[in-house]
């Protein structure tokens, strides 16, 4: 063993070749002889905690070695190493593997090695043999190493395979979190225990580091390539469903397809989705129609619109939670306007009618309303802002300027046309307007003596215009029939003030009423449907002409009797007047007749404007007038008590129609109000239905 005495002439002793492996064979049986220098106290600290040095006889003694091994130890005046040998503390690991006390800590993964490790450390009989010797983690716990194998790997992706499954999977959480980052909901994102578990179901348990994993991949891919590939449904939550549907990079709108750009950040002014619109869009969007936001805050949306109730609303709709997700999943997305949606909504869910101006937009969280960014060639930003209102006000006339600078197809730029003969009419055509491709629809325009064909900017106007022009072609091919039947028109409605009517009014009136027989007899009221072809527009002809001489009789009978009764009202009226006591039921009837006789600013009688069978009501409700004003006269106190509960419905209905904005809601409760009269002042005439005053009060304060 390592010389008790040294070499002549002082040289340093050599080292046989075999000297470790000879020292290596005798370790075994020395083991509680070994060593472990302390420079500290200048001793070697053995096997149980015993202390000792290397005799002064050994070459080894001025320069002791880390470790020793010795051939005896012997007491003297202090305990002595005798035959004593250098050792490599890692031969105790084979020789005296047996001995070992091992433990384990820092479990952790290697890029390098492309498994996971831990430190390991030994004594033998106290001494620390090994200190933070890393060792393959799966030979101590397989389970955990290969754990830490999927977790690191795969789904962190901190090894690089060969296969092609890690980049597709990376462009899948690309997307993913692309998607998270739209939707505002980070925790829709999966954590990595779901990642995990997607691979621990497929990667078989014998697959603990990078070696094996190639080898089993390219067997089992070979079977099933996309075996490691994840799909969207395996990286999502489960609860609320994060699809890119719900979340689109573009809306279609008017068979426009319009950018949609995100941005999460509370404190910027377009937090939330910007849309882009071109400018050649915007005579085409309909109020309210852009109210509505993607499809993933759809719920979100109507939850806080709901919120934004009078108490008392929310109260008669009840607090269920799922009401936001019933309406939400009822809507339809950019089909008209959303509060008109959910006002249906509404209705048909809870059977409750809340008015569509209960509803505030501008206390929803911003981020759930658009920001629109108005677009012209070449997508140059014009405008940018969340007030669409305003900014269509602001480039209207811009955006017509556009729309008519474009060129019609021929087909649908002909003037002077007197009969059906230019085919079928498509419901739009696609031109390009400053670059884009708008729709502009079809239309047939009333001319009087003809009509003419053109395109107009919104699908709204080319309907309105369109039934004038049809109802105008119908009254051409029906000229012999009409100009008999206008001979027979009754005189204009009479006149206050008594004189005769000119001959010019008398015409217009004419007119008017052969207009209107000819919209009832070939069905062309609002709503009905118009052709579209020559054949359509043939059959529509032979039906109605076959009606014609029957609706003149009807619509000329509800004309006759409402003149005669007005001119019996107004010549009361008149006579009232000159009777103090008559003189608020007179005022309010004044205000009744003005309102019934001319319901539009643009017509100048209901004839054109009032359903045929509410227009055979009218003689009704003036001689309900008629009764009421004789009795007021007589007894006006008592005209003064029933009129109370209408007093306040009435001037608040007057005040909404006139600053009011649905104008379909505010002719039927034009009506009720009618048949309140009848019944409150004429009882005996009977009102076509019930009404309720405190009812009617509500309908028209909800009139938007």
């Amino acid at each position: 063993m390592g010389g008790s005495a040294g070499p002549a002439d002082g040289a340093a002793p050599e080292r046989p070749a075999n000297e470790d492996a000879l020292h290596q064979a005798l370790l075994g049986g020395l083991l509680s002889r070994i060593g472990m220098y302390n420079p500290e106290h200048r001793v070697y600290v053995g096997a149980r905690q015993t202390r000792f040095v290397i005799h002064p006889s050994s070459g080894l003694a001025k320069k002791p070695p880390a470790w020793v091994m010795a051939h005896e130890l012997v007491q003297t005046t202090q305990l002595f190493a005798r035959n004593v040998a250098r050792l490599d503390p890692v031969w105790l690991d084979r020789v005296g593997n047996h001995l070992l006390k091992r433990t384990y800590a820092d479990p952790h993964w290697s890029d390098k090695a492309g498994r996971a490790k831990v430190r390991e450390h030994a004594t033998l009989y106290g001494l620390p043999v090994l200190k933070d010797r890393s060792v393959d983690y799966a030979t101590i716990a397989p389970v955990r190493a290969r754990l830490m194998f999927l977790e690191h790997a795969l789904v962190r992706g901190e090894y690089e395979s060969r296969g092609a499954f890690q980049a597709k999977n990376r462009a899948l959480l690309a997307e993913v979190s692309r998607l998270r980052d739209k939707a505002r909901r980070s925790e829709m994102l999966s954590d990595e225990e779901a990642l995990l578990a997607f691979f621990d179901s497929r990667v078989p348990a014998s697959v603990t580091d990078g070696k094996a994993f190639e080898t089993w991949r390219e067997r089992a891919e070979s079977q099933n390539e996309n075996l490691l590939c994840l799909r969207l449904s395996d990286v999502l939550a489960h609860d609320r469903p994060l699809l890119p549907e719900h979340y689109p990079d573009s809306l279609d709108l008017h068979g426009v397809e319009l950018p949609l750009s995100y941005r999460f950040d509370p404190s910027a002014d377009d937090d939330g989705v910007t849309v882009s619109l071109p400018l050649g869009l915007l005579p085409q969007l309909e109020p309210g129609e852009l109210d509505w936001t993607i499809p993933g805050w759809l719920r979100d949306k109507v939850a806080a619109l709901l919120e934004t109730l009078p108490k008392a609303q929310r109260r008669e709709l009840g607090t269920s939670p799922d009401l936001a997700d019933t309406l939400a999943a009822r809507l339809v997305p950019f089909s008209g306007p959303l509060l008109a949606a959910l006002v249906r909504g509404l209705q048909q869910a809870t059977g409750v009618h809340v008015p569509a101006e209960a509803f505030r937009l501008d206390a929803v969280p911003r981020y759930l309303a658009f920001t629109f960014r108005i677009v012209g060639e070449r997508g140059k930003e014009l405008a940018r802002g969340r007030d669409l209102n305003a900014l269509i006000r602001e480039h209207s006339a811009q955006a017509r300027e556009a729309f008519t600078r474009t060129s019609a197809p021929p087909q649908w730029e002909r003037s002077g046309v007197t009969a059906w003969d230019f085919g079928a009419m498509p419901e739009f055509v696609t031109r390009p307007v400053l670059g884009t491709p708008v729709r502009a629809y079809p239309a047939i325009i009333d001319r009087q003596k003809s009509v003419d064909l053109a395109l107009l900017e919104s699908k709204e106007a080319a309907l309105a215009a369109t039934r004038e022009g049809v109802r105008r072609l119908c009254a051409l091919a029906s000229q012999r029939a009409l100009v008999g039947l206008g001979k027979r028109v009754p005189a204009p409605f009479p006149r206050a003030d008594r004189m005769p009517h000119p001959r010019t009014e008398s015409d217009a009136f004419r007119e008017r009423v052969l207009s209107r027989v000819v919209e009832e007899a070939f069905g062309l009221g609002p709503g009905a449907p118009l052709p579209r072809n020559a054949a359509e527009f043939t059959a529509l002809l032979a039906k109605g002409q076959r009606q014609v001489d029957a609706t003149f009789e009807r619509v000329t009978r509800a004309i006759g009797a409402l003149g005669t009764e007005l001119d019996k009202l107004q010549r009361a009226l008149a006579a009232a007047a000159r009777e103090p006591s008559g003189t608020n039921a007179v005022r309010d009837i004044r205000a009744q007749l003005e309102l019934l006789m001319m319901p539009d600013p643009a017509s100048p009688d209901p004839i054109g404007v009032v359903e045929l069978a509410q227009l055979e009501q009218y003689p009704r409700y003036l001689r309900a007038a008629q009764t009421r004003l004789a009795r007021a006269i007589t007894d006006p106190r008592k005209d003064a008590d029933k009129a109370a509960p209408l007093a306040p419905i009435w001037a608040m209905f007057l005040d909404k129609r006139r600053t009011g904005r649905d104008a379909t809601l505010a002719r039927l409760l034009h009506y009720e109000l009618e048949e309140l009269r009848v019944a409150l002042f004429a009882p005996e005439l009977k009102a076509a239905r019930s009404v309720s005053a405190s009812a009617l009060a509500r309908e028209v304060a909800a009139l938007r």
